[in-house]
Protein backbone atom coordinates (compact mmCIF):
# COMPACT_ATOMS: atom_id res chain seq x y z
CA UNK A 1 0.00 0.00 0.00
CA UNK A 2 1.17 3.50 -0.83
CA UNK A 3 2.39 5.66 2.09
CA UNK A 4 0.51 8.70 0.74
CA UNK A 5 -2.75 6.72 0.63
CA UNK A 6 -2.24 5.58 4.25
CA UNK A 7 -1.63 9.19 5.33
CA UNK A 8 -4.82 10.37 3.57
CA UNK A 9 -6.85 7.54 5.08
CA UNK A 10 -5.67 8.23 8.64
CA UNK A 11 -6.08 11.99 8.35
CA UNK A 12 -9.57 11.80 6.89
CA UNK A 13 -10.50 9.18 9.51
CA UNK A 14 -10.45 11.96 12.10
CA UNK A 15 -13.34 13.61 10.25
CA UNK A 16 -14.40 17.17 10.87
CA UNK A 17 -12.82 17.16 14.32
CA UNK A 18 -9.53 16.43 12.53
CA UNK A 19 -10.09 19.52 10.36
CA UNK A 20 -10.69 21.62 13.48
CA UNK A 21 -7.54 20.26 15.13
CA UNK A 22 -5.50 20.66 11.95
CA UNK A 23 -6.54 24.31 11.70
CA UNK A 24 -5.79 24.95 15.37
CA UNK A 25 -2.40 23.22 15.33
CA UNK A 26 -1.49 24.81 12.02
CA UNK A 27 -1.90 28.36 13.28
CA UNK A 28 -1.27 28.25 17.01
CA UNK A 29 2.49 27.86 16.77
CA UNK A 30 4.50 31.07 16.86
CA UNK A 31 6.09 32.33 13.60
CA UNK A 32 6.18 28.93 11.84
CA UNK A 33 3.67 26.15 11.42
CA UNK A 34 4.38 22.78 12.99
CA UNK A 35 1.32 21.19 11.36
CA UNK A 36 0.82 23.18 8.11
CA UNK A 37 -2.79 23.67 7.03
CA UNK A 38 -1.89 24.03 3.37
CA UNK A 39 -0.98 20.33 3.40
CA UNK A 40 -3.52 18.80 5.78
CA UNK A 41 -6.71 20.68 4.86
CA UNK A 42 -6.61 19.82 1.14
CA UNK A 43 -6.17 16.17 2.07
CA UNK A 44 -9.11 16.20 4.46
CA UNK A 45 -11.14 18.25 1.96
CA UNK A 46 -10.56 15.64 -0.72
CA UNK A 47 -12.21 12.96 1.42
CA UNK A 48 -15.01 14.88 3.18
CA UNK A 49 -17.40 17.74 2.40
CA UNK A 50 -15.01 20.63 1.58
CA UNK A 51 -17.46 23.29 2.79
CA UNK A 52 -17.66 21.81 6.29
CA UNK A 53 -13.93 21.06 6.32
CA UNK A 54 -13.13 24.68 5.45
CA UNK A 55 -15.48 26.04 8.11
CA UNK A 56 -14.21 23.72 10.85
CA UNK A 57 -10.56 24.31 9.96
CA UNK A 58 -11.19 28.06 9.84
CA UNK A 59 -12.74 28.02 13.31
CA UNK A 60 -9.76 26.13 14.68
CA UNK A 61 -7.25 28.33 12.90
CA UNK A 62 -8.95 31.55 14.02
CA UNK A 63 -8.90 30.47 17.66
CA UNK A 64 -5.31 29.23 17.32
CA UNK A 65 -4.22 32.53 15.82
CA UNK A 66 -6.05 34.44 18.55
CA UNK A 67 -3.76 32.87 21.17
CA UNK A 68 -1.00 35.17 19.89
CA UNK A 69 -3.11 38.14 20.97
CA UNK A 70 -2.58 37.06 24.57
CA UNK A 71 1.19 37.13 24.13
CA UNK A 72 0.77 40.83 23.43
CA UNK A 73 -1.58 41.24 26.41
CA UNK A 74 1.06 39.59 28.61
CA UNK A 75 3.69 41.94 27.22
CA UNK A 76 1.46 44.90 28.03
CA UNK A 77 1.06 43.68 31.61
CA UNK A 78 4.83 43.37 31.95
CA UNK A 79 5.35 46.90 30.65
CA UNK A 80 2.61 48.31 32.88
CA UNK A 81 4.00 46.84 36.06
CA UNK A 82 7.65 47.59 35.43
CA UNK A 83 8.31 50.89 33.77
CA UNK A 84 5.43 52.32 31.76
CA UNK A 85 2.73 52.26 34.48
CA UNK A 86 -0.20 52.94 32.13
CA UNK A 87 -3.04 50.87 30.71
CA UNK A 88 -2.57 51.57 27.02
CA UNK A 89 0.72 51.68 25.19
CA UNK A 90 0.74 54.26 22.43
CA UNK A 91 2.05 53.18 19.07
CA UNK A 92 3.30 56.70 18.54
CA UNK A 93 2.98 59.06 15.63
CA UNK A 94 4.82 58.92 12.35
CA UNK A 95 6.37 62.20 11.28
CA UNK A 96 7.05 62.77 7.62
CA UNK A 97 10.68 63.47 6.66
CA UNK A 98 11.76 67.07 6.07
CA UNK A 99 12.35 66.51 2.35
CA UNK A 100 8.64 65.69 1.94
CA UNK A 101 7.33 69.01 0.59
CA UNK A 102 3.74 68.99 1.84
CA UNK A 103 2.82 70.06 5.32
CA UNK A 104 1.20 67.04 6.83
CA UNK A 105 0.03 66.20 10.29
CA UNK A 106 1.72 63.23 11.96
CA UNK A 107 -0.06 59.90 11.46
CA UNK A 108 -1.60 58.44 14.62
CA UNK A 109 -1.11 54.69 14.06
CA UNK A 110 -3.23 53.66 17.02
CA UNK A 111 -6.21 55.57 15.62
CA UNK A 112 -5.71 54.02 12.17
CA UNK A 113 -5.52 50.50 13.60
CA UNK A 114 -8.64 51.04 15.68
CA UNK A 115 -10.44 52.30 12.56
CA UNK A 116 -9.21 49.75 10.00
CA UNK A 117 -8.14 46.91 12.29
CA UNK A 118 -10.93 44.47 11.42
CA UNK A 119 -10.15 44.69 7.71
CA UNK A 120 -6.44 44.38 8.36
CA UNK A 121 -6.94 41.31 10.54
CA UNK A 122 -9.20 39.73 7.91
CA UNK A 123 -6.67 40.34 5.12
CA UNK A 124 -3.77 38.96 7.17
CA UNK A 125 -5.84 35.92 8.17
CA UNK A 126 -7.09 35.22 4.64
CA UNK A 127 -3.67 35.29 2.97
CA UNK A 128 -1.49 32.20 3.27
CA UNK A 129 1.92 33.82 3.05
CA UNK A 130 1.74 36.43 5.80
CA UNK A 131 2.89 35.62 9.31
CA UNK A 132 -0.11 36.80 11.31
CA UNK A 133 1.92 36.93 14.51
CA UNK A 134 3.41 40.23 13.34
CA UNK A 135 -0.06 41.71 13.65
CA UNK A 136 -1.48 39.86 16.66
CA UNK A 137 1.17 40.65 19.25
CA UNK A 138 0.94 44.47 18.78
CA UNK A 139 -2.87 44.24 18.83
CA UNK A 140 -2.67 42.55 22.22
CA UNK A 141 -0.19 45.15 23.47
CA UNK A 142 -2.45 48.04 22.48
CA UNK A 143 -5.57 46.39 23.92
CA UNK A 144 -7.53 46.03 20.66
CA UNK A 145 -11.13 44.80 21.29
CA UNK A 146 -11.03 41.00 21.61
CA UNK A 147 -14.37 40.08 20.05
CA UNK A 148 -13.82 42.19 16.92
CA UNK A 149 -10.37 40.68 16.49
CA UNK A 150 -11.59 37.11 17.01
CA UNK A 151 -14.50 37.43 14.56
CA UNK A 152 -12.27 38.96 11.87
CA UNK A 153 -9.65 36.24 12.39
CA UNK A 154 -12.17 33.40 12.19
CA UNK A 155 -13.79 34.81 9.03
CA UNK A 156 -10.40 35.28 7.36
CA UNK A 157 -9.23 31.80 8.31
CA UNK A 158 -12.52 30.28 7.09
CA UNK A 159 -11.99 31.97 3.72
CA UNK A 160 -8.42 30.67 3.52
CA UNK A 161 -9.30 27.13 4.61
CA UNK A 162 -12.25 26.96 2.22
CA UNK A 163 -9.76 27.66 -0.56
CA UNK A 164 -7.50 24.87 0.75
CA UNK A 165 -10.38 22.40 1.13
CA UNK A 166 -11.79 23.03 -2.35
CA UNK A 167 -8.28 22.80 -3.80
CA UNK A 168 -8.05 19.32 -2.32
CA UNK A 169 -11.57 18.41 -3.40
CA UNK A 170 -11.06 19.38 -7.05
CA UNK A 171 -7.33 18.79 -7.33
CA UNK A 172 -6.60 15.49 -5.54
CA UNK A 173 -6.81 13.60 -8.83
CA UNK A 174 -3.90 15.65 -10.12
CA UNK A 175 -1.77 14.53 -7.15
CA UNK A 176 -2.60 10.84 -7.45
Amino acid sequence: MDLFAIFIENLSGLGYLGALLAGFLGSSSLFFSVFPSFITIPIIGSQLNPLLVGIMAGLGAGVGQFLHYYIGVGGRKLFENDFLARKKISLGKFKFPKFYKRNREPIDWEEKIRKYGVGLIFIFAATPLTPDDILWIPLGVMGYPKLRALIAAILGKIALNLMYAYTGFFGIELLM
